[in-house]
């Protein structure tokens, strides 16, 4: 008769597995719980490097010349001066230029959408000989820095007798290559059974994108808009070569020339750059909700 033998673990072996399964558990719990702690340390650093600057600039709006020289940097100040506002928009004539602005970003906003939707719909969804060799010498205009297109473009718009024009200041950005890519690279998320159902029931190409490509992309348009609004609207070079009319200033050219005109009162520039956030910060709390879904390339839901 032969007799079976089974092996069982004795309470202390049984214990210290349990000990090494706990201290496992608790190692890589603190492991996770540093790495959020780095990680919302690097958050909150580079949030504080990026607001910093905007917020001493409201305060130092409130501040009068010495404030805002003195050292060591006094953060806020002393007396809140309100009356640094009035003065900065009796100086920087605020509501025409803020006009002038408004006209010019608004034209060159539309427009962008509007072009660059469109050739993003011809390069990502129309079928045509030799498009993918355009696209990519529409690409390489990229690499060109802007500098070096700055005196040609000058030279065209006093030839065309544009200068100290809404034309001078509209015309040359009425559509970019980025926004062209940006849309692109969007709409090729969107299912190719769609145009093609439309272009079988009769609808042209033209029909296709007011009534398809349009709706679906919105997201994109919104990551746009605010791209190219908060581009136009802070634009201080091509404005100052070609605008010599003060009736013509923009907003940056009228707070860069409250330094010669007001004797460096730094006050009135930080008043006036104050004022000047103000649209771009409206039209991202508009655009948000559709800001964070372009950005991650959302498409379509099913």
């Amino acid at each position: 008769m032969s007799a079976s033998t089974t092996s069982t673990s004795t309470p202390l072996e049984s214990n210290s597995y349990k000990e090494q399964i706990v201290s496992v558990k608790r190692r890589r719990a603190l492991r996770w719980f540093s790495g959020q702690v780095t990680l919302w340390a690097i958050i909150l650093l580079g949030l504080l490097f990026m607001v910093t600057p905007g917020i001493w600039m409201v305060l130092a709006s409130f501040k009068n010349q010495a404030e805002i020289s003195a050292i060591p940097l006094r953060f806020f100040p002393e007396i809140w001066r309100v009356s640094n506002y009035p003065e900065a928009i009796d100086a920087m004539k605020f509501w025409r230029v803020f006009g002038n602005s408004l006209l010019i970003t608004v034209t060159i906003t539309v427009a962008n959408i509007l072009t660059c939707t469109w050739g993003g719909y011809t390069f990502g969804k129309l079928r045509w000989p030799g498009r993918d060799l355009v696209f990519m010498l529409l690409l390489s205009t990229m690499m060109i820095p802007g500098f070096l297109t700055l005196i040609p473009r000058y030279v065209l718009i006093a030839k065309a007798g544009l200068l100290n024009t809404y034309g001078g200041m509209i015309i040359p950005f009425l559509t970019g290559t980025f926004g062209i890519f940006l849309t692109k690279q969007f709409m090729l998320g969107i299912p190719d059974e769609l145009i093609d159902a439309a272009t079988v029931d009769g609808c042209s190409a033209l029909g296709v994108y007011g009534r398809i490509i349009l709706p679906l992309s919105k997201p994109i348009m919104a990551v746009l808009a605010i791209f190219v609004f908060d581009w136009a609207w802070d634009d201080l070079l091509w404005g100052i070569m070609i605008l010599t009319d003060r009736e013509m200033w923009t907003l940056p050219i009228a707070i860069a020339n409250l330094r010669v005109q007001e004797s460096n009162q730094f006050e009135l520039q930080m008043a006036g750059s104050t004022m000047a956030i103000i649209p771009v910060i409206i039209l991202f709390l508009i655009l948000q909700r559709h800001i964070v879904q372009g950005v991650a390339l959302s498409g379509l839901k099913g």
